[in-house]
């Protein structure tokens, strides 16, 4: 029984013709939330008389909203598929690197000096003093300087991070629950996009 008062239902057009709402292409990224969509807009507008007086003029309308609707809540939906915590709202980095330099030197001089006398002399008879005689004499002078030099360099590079993160200004419930609406709302959003296609009395 058709109770349109003005043009034809959606119901009847499905149930009574070969009439598909969605024959034509567009993208939806998750597919489940594309039968989802489509589904629902079904449900909600399935008694409603649509807003032209023939069914091409409609799906004409009906399409050109449908398809600006859908791109824009497409990738609002995609946000919710990012990989992420939902119960973090909060994360702050913080990252140091310091560079050490060190140079030192360390010099050691060591010096010797070395002196010993004596004298060659043809004269075994030469006095050199109570009674004894000198029968040669030699003289050998040593002079030693040693220098160390040590020269080191030490480079140190230290790099430090901290990573902190958590919840501030809203409670882990009131993070789950907005999540979840986002998620729903959608497919509400391209409900009410579709408003001005339909005759909205009941």
């Amino acid at each position: 029984m058709n109770l349109a008062q003005a043009t034809v239902e959606i119901r009847t057009l499905i149930e009574n013709t070969n009439f598909e709402l969605f024959d034509f292409d567009y993208q939806v990224d998750d597919l489940s939330f594309k039968a989802d969509i489509e589904q629902k807009i079904l449900d909600f507008y399935f008694d409603y008389e649509i807003g032209f007086e023939t069914p091409d003029m409609f799906k004409r309308k009906f399409k050109a909203r449908f398809l600006r609707a859908v791109s824009y809540y497409n990738q609002l939906y995609n946000t919710t598929l990012l990989a992420y915590n939902p119960l973090i709202n909060s994360k702050m980095s913080e990252a140091l690197e310091q560079l050490s330099n060190t140079d030192s030197t360390n010099n050691n001089t060591t010096e010797t000096d070395g002196n010993m006398d004596s004298t060659n002399s043809d004269y075994p008879q030469q006095s050199i003093g109570a009674g004894d005689f000198l029968a040669g004499a030699n003289k050998t002078t040593d002079n030693t300087k040693a220098t160390t030099k040590l020269l080191s360099n030490t480079n140190q590079t230290n790099n430090y991070s901290k990573v902190l993160e958590g919840i501030t200004g809203i409670s882990y419930q009131e993070l789950i629950q907005k999540e979840r609406e986002l998620i729903i709302i959608i497919p509400n959003l391209i409900i009410e996009e579709l408003k001005p296609c339909f005759i909205l009395v009941q």
